[in-house]
């Protein structure tokens, strides 16, 4: 069994001032119980540490081996209690973070990188997941914090915190027929779409609003990417519906039309969802910076 950390600092003070009485008084402790601490050492290690005399303590050489790795040992042990005291205080630390498709696109990337400015020691780990996905993996720990869409999912021992307003518009080629100021889904049922793969928020959405009007979405394209709808889009496949910010950034580039959406459902509240006790100090901090600007 090691030695105490206790005990090897008493004895290494023994050791530097050479008194085991100045060593008992650095050490806040009587001298009694400092030399039956030294007693203990040497009955543990079965070797003598250290000649007493009149005129004070000298270490073995024994002692001496010791003293040099017990101050190793309490130069980590240091170490250690000041990485620690960094992680209690957020200095260090990993989050995870569950988002999905849309606020990575649109606003994660900036939030994450301004994040990792002001906290570099802070690793922030982002995994792409749908909003079922997402609760699940917070509620079971796997997540520290997610953003999804929906508040109506099982949430039992979270809080759902709202986050950014997420508008959908649809993407046109530039020379469309439809030259409306403002479109509603049904206007577009009737042509082809470009949408993300099966599986997605956002093509349930769409499955989801057009059966509600009695009819079902012609997909013609099924891609894995915003980038991806909209190159399909620009070669004239067809018409799609993306999130405006994600649909802005490549709309003036790929020379399409983005056109609002009527329907309710195309202003989606984004929420932030973490487990609903005391968060990590690294964990609250990234809650913290993700909730700033709200309002």
């Amino acid at each position: 069994m090691l030695p105490d950390l206790v005990s090897l600092a008493l004895f290494l003070r023994a050791v530097d001032s050479g008194s085991l009485s100045k060593a008992a008084e650095q050490s806040h402790i009587a001298l009694s119980a400092a030399s039956r601490r030294i007693t203990l050492l040497e009955n543990e290690l079965d070797v003598k540490l250290l000649d007493r005399g009149q005129r004070g303590v000298t270490p073995t050489p024994a002692g001496f081996a010791l003293a040099a790795h017990a101050r190793r040992l309490l130069s980590e042990a240091e170490r250690l209690k000041t990485n620690l005291s960094d992680y209690a205080r957020g200095v260090k630390g990993i989050v995870r973070l569950y988002a999905n498709t849309s606020s990575l696109t649109q606003y994660l990337p900036g939030e994450i990188a301004a994040f990792a400015t002001s906290f570099p020691s802070i690793r922030v780990e982002v995994t792409e997941r749908l909003s079922s996905e997402i609760i699940q993996a917070v509620s079971e720990g796997l997540a520290d914090i997610g953003v999804v869409f929906t508040s109506d999912l099982p949430c039992s021992g979270l809080r759902l915190l709202p986050y950014k307003v997420d508008s959908l518009v649809a993407v046109l080629p530039r020379d469309a027929a439809l030259g409306l100021r403002r479109l509603s889904l049904t206007d577009l049922l009737d042509s082809d779409l470009v949408v993300l793969e099966s599986n997605t928020a956002m093509l349930k959405l769409l499955e989801g609003a057009a059966e509600a009007e009695g009819k079902r979405l012609r997909l013609r394209v099924q891609v894995k990417s915003f980038e991806a709808i909209c190159k399909m889009i620009e070669a004239g496949l067809g018409v799609g519906i993306l999130p405006k910010i994600a649909a802005e950034a490549f709309a003036q580039q790929l020379n399409l039309r983005l056109v609002p959406l009527a329907d309710a459902w195309a202003i989606r509240q984004m929420y932030i969802c973490c487990r609903d006790e005391e968060l990590p100090v690294s964990v609250q901090k990234m809650l913290d910076h993700l909730l700033a600007d709200i309002g």
